[in-house]
């Protein structure tokens, strides 16, 4: 939330300054109240000046895990972090840039918490760059600051005069301070960290109810100094952020008054503490009443019974409720650290929305992600995007010729191919997920460490076991193992951005290749996986053991039909017997999984769905024994006759694919074209596919 200075920006304690401050005149905006720094707090000598920093003034605020709020600041010292204003190193920023070292002013030198209002001490640099708004400062002419804060905790309550919920927050933590032209209004609002962009109301003209220093202008006489009510002034500041009612000072009026000035009424006195009792009380049980879903009654009980006698006002009760869930109870169902995340000015946000809007534009049913800010940059053209990610990086003087944004986007500081990675791998993504290439059925998936040739190993059972010896010795066993070797490869295209396609404007060519090429992986992953499956005539690619293909007849491997047959389920069975006599290593029948795929291409479509679908049969002779059992995989890359029955790829793996490191899909990378101004977008994709054993499968080359 962002604040702005108040008049009388220093200590709150009687001063001529801070006179203005209390009732605006007739017609005075309350935008205006909020703006005047009392040049009485500027020590020239020095370069400082005090502020008023926070009001805790409610406003509307745009949070990523809530979405749009009204959000208000509680500005007791149990809600507000100060470790970080009050270290000495908190910055005085300019408007809140953060994008280079000279927009920080200065630092925060002192800073403290009174009657509901944050106080701080400003110094600002001596560099000449800093001077000029010094002298804005100095003589009353640059009014305003704003606090950047992250807030971590918020407390959701209805307001009763609005109907609307207000998201209150209990845990928050001012950073910086901002010198800015503009307070918080209904038009404009320049706000710090969490802000995202949208206009933040002013506030309900409640200031007079939240500037208590004008009773200190008269009562501080020196014989109530060893009183109680001295005492209780500064013991009590945390409750003193909640707006209290006005009993306290009339009940202490009586005792006040000199003997000569006229009676008061103690009907209209006793009247007034019971109406301000009774909304205390109220305020306490709609406190208890919100926590009752999260708290056990006896947790409950004895804090409404200490808040009532203690006097506390209904927000310390909620903050002793809250105590107690943390310490007691279950955590709220609500998000309960939600972060305001980064400035609605980060380069980085900037960029990631503009990436969104690309991809949106260049494809038809996009889904972008993120807080829908892309919206902002659908109808920008490529040259008003690198403008506007120069002006985010802090460059004060950004060209408009589209011809000079051209040239700039190509430096090595450029953000603009950042840009276009990001909206080619977001396009990329969209196109490439939702595949679900056939091969991926029979094929087991095993990643790649590096390019080096990859031994993968099939392992033999454990060795069968034996009774344990009297003597307690365990027998030892061997394993046997079998390798294959395979290997990984790139694949790649690249496209280049050319400055006259920025000075055009065209970025069609771009955007068509990002948008395509993703569908296309997917397609050239299918194509390589099914080229190794239908080499040697279907047989597949030729082992190490054996030294003879995946498929084939007699001893050596025993899983191919001597001649080729129709697809129906007795050839089926044929093919599951064949599979089930094959033994793992150490001699033991292999685990074929609980389904099969049954691999055919669209000639044997019509075959494989007749013998794998559900018929009601009335005999049991005429039902389908292998419906749900076998799963049909239809593929076109299947040619003539030919069918496969593949068990289940983890129980008895045939075919393995694998990415680099679990990197799964095509990757985008940007770089300089040489000799030209340019980018060159690049997609690399690491793949591999290989055959690593036989014993899982069968092929029937069909009729």
């Amino acid at each position: 939330m962002t604040d702005i200075i108040e008049p009388g920006g220093g200590d709150p304690a009687p001063e001529p300054a801070a006179a203005p401050d209390r009732l605006p005149a007739a017609g005075q905006s309350i935008v205006a109240q909020r703006a005047i720094t009392a040049p009485a707090t500027v020590d020239r000598a020095a370069r400082t000046v005090e502020v008023v920093w926070s009001t805790g003034a409610r406003a509307r605020n745009f949070v990523p895990a809530l979405g749009l709020i009204t959000e208000e600041l509680e500005m007791s010292p149990n809600a507000v972090r100060m470790d970080a204003l009050r270290s000495g190193r908190a910055p005085v920023l300019d408007t809140h840039r953060r994008g280079g070292a000279r927009d920080v002013l200065g630092r925060v030198t002192a800073a403290r918490l009174e009657r509901g209002r944050g106080y701080a001490t400003l110094q600002f640099s001596t560099a000449a760059d800093v001077e000029p708004i010094w002298q804005r400062i100095a003589d009353g002419t640059l009014r305003a600051v704003s606090v950047g804060y992250r807030v971590h905790r918020y407390e959701p309550r209805p307001d009763a005069a609005t109907g609307e919920t207000v998201h209150r927050a209990v845990d928050w933590e001012p950073f910086e301070i901002s010198v800015v032209p503009v307070p918080v209004d209904r038009d404009a609002a320049v706000r710090a960290q969490g802000e995202q962009g949208l206009p933040a109301p002013a506030i309900e003209p409640a200031l007079p109810d939240e500037d208590p220093p004008m009773p200190e202008t008269t009562p501080e006489t020196p014989a109530a100094a060893p009183s109680a009510p001295p005492s209780a002034a500064p013991s009590t500041p945390p409750q003193e952020t909640t707006v209290t009612t006005t009993p306290e000072p009339t009940r202490a009026a009586p005792a006040a008054v000199a003997p000569a000035t006229p009676a008061p009424d103690l009907d209209a006195v006793r009247a007034e503490a019971q109406r301000a009792e009774r909304e205390r009380i109220a305020g306490i049980d709609a406190a208890v009443e919100a926590a009752r879903a999260l708290l056990p009654a006896e947790r409950i009980t004895p804090v409404r019974a200490e808040a009532i006698a203690q006097g506390w006002t209904g927000d310390q009760a909620r903050r002793a409720l809250f105590d107690a869930l943390v310490a007691h109870g279950p955590r709220p169902a609500i998000p309960a650290r939600p972060e305001t995340g980064p400035s609605h000015d980060d380069p980085a946000q900037i960029l990631d929305a503009m990436a969104e809007a690309l991809a949106v534009r260049a494809m038809p049913g996009y889904q972008p992600q993120g807080s829908g800010r892309h919206v902002e940059f659908m109808g920008w053209r490529p040259s008003d995007m690198i403008g506007e990610l120069l002006r985010a990086r802090g460059e004060r003087s950004v060209p408009r010729n589209p011809t000079l944004l051209a040239e700039r986007a190509f430096h090595t500081s450029s953000d603009f191919p950042l840009l276009l990675a990001a909206a080619a791998n977001k396009m990329l993504l969209a196109a490439y997920q939702p595949a679900q290439p056939t091969y991926r059925q029979i094929f087991l998936r095993r990643d790649f460490r590096d390019f080096k040739p990859h031994r993968h190993l099939r392992i033999g059972d454990f060795p069968t076991l034996l009774p344990l010896a009297e003597n307690g010795e365990i027998q030892v066993g061997t394993m046997s193992e079998s390798q294959e070797i395979v290997l990984l490869q790139t694949f790649a295209r690249r496209i280049r951005v050319t400055r006259p396609m920025l000075v055009n404007d065209d970025l069609g060519a771009f955007t068509d290749f990002a948008a395509a090429i993703g569908r296309r992986v997917a397609e050239f992953e299918n194509a390589t996986a099914y080229q190794l499956v239908n080499s040697a005539n279907g047989d597949g690619p030729t082992l190490t053991t054996g030294s003879a293909p995946v498929f084939a007849t007699g001893a050596v491997r025993a899983n191919k039909a001597s001649t080729g047959t129709v697809l129906d389920t007795d050839t089926i069975g044929a093919g599951r017997t064949a599979i089930m006599k094959q033994r793992t290593l150490d001699g033991l029948p292999i685990s074929m999984g609980q389904t099969m795929r049954l691999l055919v291409g669209p000639n044997q479509e019509l075959a494989a769905r007749r013998a794998t679908v559900t018929v009601a049969a009335s005999e049991i002779g005429k039902a389908n024994v292998f419906a749900g059992f076998v799963q049909p995989v239809i593929e076109p890359l299947i040619s003539a006759n030919r069918w496969y029955l593949f068990s289940d790829p983890v129980a008895a793996p045939v075919y393995v694919y694998g990415y680099l490191n679990g990197a799964e899909g095509p990757q985008v990378t940007t770089g300089p074209v040489q000799g030209a101004d340019g980018v060159e977008v690049s997609v690399i994709f690491d793949f591999g596919v290989g055959a690593i054993d036989w014993r899982g499968a069968w092929f029937n080359p069909g009729t």
